[in-house]
């Protein structure tokens, strides 16, 4: 007797026996049982998942001796003689190789006849979308408007080039690739049945090189079965399949997470000796990556991976140093690899460059354990962070930044209401917040408009409330800017910027006004050289009108009150205050207290009132 290869000898005879398309068994079976047939069908989906056994099922369903009937009984001439592909009312089309009109007029002659013998004349195009476009459109009205008991399936692995003239006359079925899991599990029966013996672990890896197709998976273990008789091993297959060893996976995985590149180039070596492709190996890690990236996401559902439970087992005990955002900075380098291997005339040369880079990096740590470093506190900010924040007020170039103790909220000021001191130059305004997340009532003209500009967006909103002063005399906007600000000021006189501000004049104001940017210095008549930090003078000059108005430099007798009311009516001390629950119990001048500190020693600011 003739030998007959496991995909023909294994190939479903009825609904039930279908390997993974169970939605379109069951839909095509009620369709049957109810007498709900369409006269056209769309059968699409990947080589080997069963579009033309399902068109021949659907055949011996129709003119079953018993039928119509989901079940048919294959044992009538009818079913034996479609079964067997000579039943002269089911006609097969190669649309491949016959694409012209000649070809669908000489079809369209065939289905203007009745059937011969059976119940109802099907006609299977296979590879339907290699039909020319004359040919398609002279097969249009016979599919629309077909003679009575014909029924047209049309199979393609490219619905994507049917025309949708075509499709809006057929009912039309997806078959999916077939889950890996299953294809090992019809492969377990074909085993068992036949007598070979076989580990599962062999079978998941015949599973994944049919790559979702039925037909392939027992044609690749028809040839393992040539290679090594009934009884196979593993190393056997291996040879046969070309695939790598759990063990090397293992080991590259290893090198990953101790960033250990000799390693992981030796074992490279070892693939190319042995001639392994390595687009196939770069398959194989994009796999063993995406694998260990879901069993660090969703941990208990093997049933995504692309593995057996031990393979992927002993796959995550060699990643147990790795985390998820290591595992996906390794996932995506590798995946942007691939391009390179499919064009290169040296793909080893980038294969080796990817594994020293990912040898080279360093270690992410997730921003979950900083947070959990910094405690509840640090939880919460994350959770609900401040939409406004005081903007320091600029300081010179030329002093160094010194850390500063985190308990030390509020700014460190000198002097206490009535404590007499030498003269010292006045604090500079500091601007005031801008009004878009702040609690804070936006209640005068000036704070109106920065409210409106920060609610403009983009870094305009930052820049303006860095500004000295902003003030509104008769039609001028001047906003003025300390010289060490000189860079922000410039961005501020851009065009587009300068025609914000006064669409924001327009809407707070309600007139048209012309803008000034100006410097302190250049206000108060002295111009400020580029790059130049700004004097104690000219720091402490005052402010324009309609911004917060600071006294001049009081008398020595009366400097300390004088700090003290103007720090109590400072807009960003009292925010602060109204923040932190705090209260200024120090007040100490710039000046005097650097003049204070020893050479080299570091600023500390005040204890936390109780």
């Amino acid at each position: 007797m003739t030998y007959q290869v496991l995909a023909r000898k294994w190939r479903p005879q009825r609904l039930e026996e279908l390997v993974g398309q169970q939605h379109v068994a069951r839909t095509l079976g009620n369709a049957v049982q109810a007498n709900r047939l369409a006269h056209a069908y769309v059968f699409a989906g990947i080589r080997g998942t069963g579009k033309t056994t399902v068109a021949r099922i659907l055949a011996k369903c129709l003119n079953c001796e018993s039928g119509p009937t989901p079940t048919p009984c294959g044992e009538c001439a009818p079913c034996r003689e479609i079964a067997e592909g000579r039943s002269m009312d089911v006609l097969e089309m190669d649309a491949a190789s016959r694409t012209g009109v000649d070809d669908i007029r000489e079809l369209q002659e065939v289905v203007s006849y009745a059937p011969v013998r059976d119940r109802y004349k099907i006609l299977i195009l296979d590879e339907a979308h290699m039909l020319s476009k004359s040919a398609v459109n002279a097969l249009l009205k016979t599919l629309e408007e077909p003679p009575p008991r014909v029924v047209f399936v049309l199979a393609t692995t490219e619905i994507q080039k049917l025309l949708p003239t075509i499709l809006s006359r057929c009912q039309v079925f997806e078959f999916r690739r077939v889950a890996p899991r299953e294809v090992a599990a019809h492969l377990r029966k074909v085993c068992d049945q036949g007598g070979f013996r076989i580990s599962d672990r062999t079978l998941d890896r015949i599973a994944r090189a049919g790559e979702g197709s039925v037909r392939d998976s027992l044609s690749v273990l028809e040839r393992i079965l040539a290679f090594c008789g009934d009884e196979v091993e593993d190393e056997q297959a291996l040879q046969v399949l070309g695939a790598v060893r759990t063990e090397t996976l293992a080991g590259m995985v290893r090198g990953l997470a101790s960033r250990d590149a000799a390693a992981m180039l030796r074992l490279l070596d070892a693939l190319v000796e042995e001639g392994h492709d390595l687009l196939h190996f770069w398959g194989e890690m994009i796999a063993v990556l995406r694998d260990l990236i879901l069993l660090r996401t969703v941990p208990g559902r093997d049933d995504l991976l692309t593995r057996g439970s031990d393979e992927a087992a002993a796959l995550a005990e060699a990643a147990e140093g790795l985390s998820r955002e290591d595992l996906s900075r390794a996932f995506q380098i590798l995946a942007d690899l691939e391009p390179g291997l499919k064009g290169s005339s040296q793909p080893r040369f980038l294969f080796e460059a990817a594994l020293v880079r990912l040898a080279s990096l360093g270690a992410v740590k997730p921003i979950e354990d900083f947070l959990a470093a910094l405690g509840p506190a640090g939880a919460a900010e994350r959770r609900s962070p401040t939409a406004t924040s005081p903007v320091p007020a600029p300081s010179r170039a030329a002093a160094p930044s010194t850390p500063q103790k985190k308990k030390a909220l509020e700014p460190a000021l000198s002097g206490a209401p009535g404590t007499p001191g030498a003269e010292a130059p006045p604090i500079a305004p500091q601007a005031p917040a801008p009004a878009g997340g702040g609690d804070r009532k936006a209640d005068g003209p000036v704070e109106r408009f920065r409210a409106a500009v920060w609610d403009s967006g983009g870094m305009l909103g930052a820049a303006i409330a860095q500004a000295a002063s902003v003030a509104v005399e008769e039609r001028l906007l001047r906003i003025a800017y300390a010289p060490a600000l000189d860079s922000v000021r410039k961005v501020v006189e851009r065009s587009d910027n300068l025609a914000t501000l006064k669409q924001c004049a327009l809407a707070t104001l309600g007139e048209h006004v012309d803008v000034r940017i100006e410097s302190i210095a250049a206000v108060h008549g002295t111009p400020a050289p580029e790059g130049a930090p700004p004097s104690p003078r000219t720091a402490a000059a005052p402010p324009l009108e309609g911004h917060v108005v600071a006294a001049a430099p009081p008398d020595a007798e009366g400097v300390g009150k004088s700090l003290w009311d103007r720090a109590r009516s400072e807009p960003g001390i009292r925010r602060l205050l109204a923040e932190f629950g705090a209260q200024v119990i120090e007040i100490r001048p710039l000046e005097t207290a650097r003049q204070a500190e020893p050479a080299g020693a570091e600023s500390v600011g005040p204890e936390e009132s109780p």
